[in-house]
């Protein structure tokens, strides 16, 4: 401290928490014998062995040994089963909870186990703890679900800005991936909406970049069955078209013996999977469309990236990015859908909530390479004016 010397009397039990990612990284830990932990946080008190609780969401306990896909771990007296490879790479706390515990709507349930016959057999029943919606939401708001991948998290920002104070918003707590897995899953991620408070008034999904080299006929069926659930809710919907594939992925190339879409080339989206997606919308009217893909082809904000990001080769970082469309990027696209959500509801008049970007997120000097040539003007009008976040409509 300055140049006074200090010094503590250390407890005679000190711990030092430190993650690791799973039991290989222990094992390349101990292999490297005793090295100097840097940014450890120190306790004067020791951390006492715990549980997961909501005021210190942490497990604390000795580890004993590798177990499998577990690790095995001791807390108090009980040995517990540790997964550092659980669902959506959440790690897992195995003998926890039992059979009395399993709700539905309020935990999403992962069965392990084996056919016999025309039998499963269950050997491990995972709990995780879906969001307690209800007790959440503002009740004098509605309620708004969209579905989507993980382009859907890059403007999940941006829309949940612009409709601050207008909406109870909620995604599933999980990358929606492929259609198929929403087939799988949409009950699950649509709730108990028939019980009071829990109802959706607007739904908007996308299912697209993970189908990059999927079928038209497996695409539409599946997309079907996901719309067939979506219309028991009565809510309001809205499909997202799939974004573009940016200019550095390998160029385009024709379907396949199999008559599977090219994968993740440039055009997929534009010659398979939005036309494929949007003859099955032209089934359903009723359904609005959001065309996030027309609104990145067509601003010239968007052109930078489109030209020059790319796949990010072993060993190579495109400083373009990828397909995602992170930071400023996933901006236009989040208001544009936050537009449409209010405007299928019928609130045309009603304005978006401000973007609340300052000055320092749109200094040209302080931009990504995808967003370095910004024209601060135009970007600023893009997000702010109705008429051009409205232009890309079918």
């Amino acid at each position: 401290m300055g140049d006074k010397p200090f010094s503590y009397d250390l407890p005679q039990n000190l711990y030092v928490k430190r993650t690791f990612k799973d039991a290989e990284a222990i094992r390349k830990w101990e292999e490297r014998g005793r090295r100097s932990i840097m940014d450890g946080k120190l306790y004067i008190a020791p951390i006492p062995d715990q549980l997961p609780t909501l005021a210190k969401p942490w497990i604390a306990g000795r580890f004993i040994r590798e177990n499998g896909r577990f690790m095995d771990v001791q807390i108090g007296d009980a040995i517990y089963q540790i997964g550092t490879q659980g669902h959506d790479g959440q790690h897992r706390i195995m003998g926890l909870l039992s059979q009395k515990d399993i709700k539905p709507f309020v935990q999403q349930a992962f069965v392990h186990g084996k056919m016999e016959g025309d039998v499963f057999h269950a050997s491990e029943v995972c709990l995780r703890m879906l969001e307690d919606s209800k007790n959440q939401d503002d009740p004098n708001l509605g309620r708004y679900l969209f579905i989507g991948d993980s382009i859907s998290g890059n403007y999940d920002k941006a829309l949940r800005t612009a409709l601050m104070g207008k909406l109870n918003i909620y995604h599933p707590p999980t990358n929606c991936g492929p259609v198929r897995k929403g087939v799988e899953n949409i009950v699950q991620w649509l709730g108990a909406y028939d019980q009071p408070g829990l109802d959706w008034d607007v739904i908007s999904f996308n299912f697209g970049q993970w189908d990059s080299a999927n079928t038209k006929a497996r695409y539409q069926d599946d997309l079907e069955k996901v719309i067939a659930e979506l219309k028991k809710t009565k809510a309001k919907l809205i499909f997202v078209t799939t974004t573009p594939i940016p200019g550095g992925y390998p160029p385009p190339g024709e379907l396949g013996p199999d008559n599977k879409a090219t994968g993740r080339v440039q055009k997929t989206m534009e010659r398979f999977i939005n036309p494929w997606a949007l003859e099955v919308m032209s089934r359903h009217p009723e359904i609005a469309i959001c065309d996030q893909h027309a609104l990145i082809s067509n601003e010239k904000f968007y052109s930078t990236w489109l030209k020059k990001a790319g796949f990010h080769k072993k060993g190579e970082n495109n400083p373009y990015g990828d397909l995602h469309i992170g930071g400023l990027l996933g901006e236009p696209v989040g208001r544009q859908l936050a537009r449409k959500v209010l405007d299928v509801l019928g609130r045309e008049e009603e304005p978006l909530s401000p973007h609340g970007l300052v000055s320092n997120d749109l200094d040209p000097r302080r931009q990504r390479s995808a967003t370095k040539d910004i024209d601060v003007d135009d970007f600023s009008d893009l997000l702010e004016s109705d008429q051009r976040l409205r232009k890309y409509r079918r």
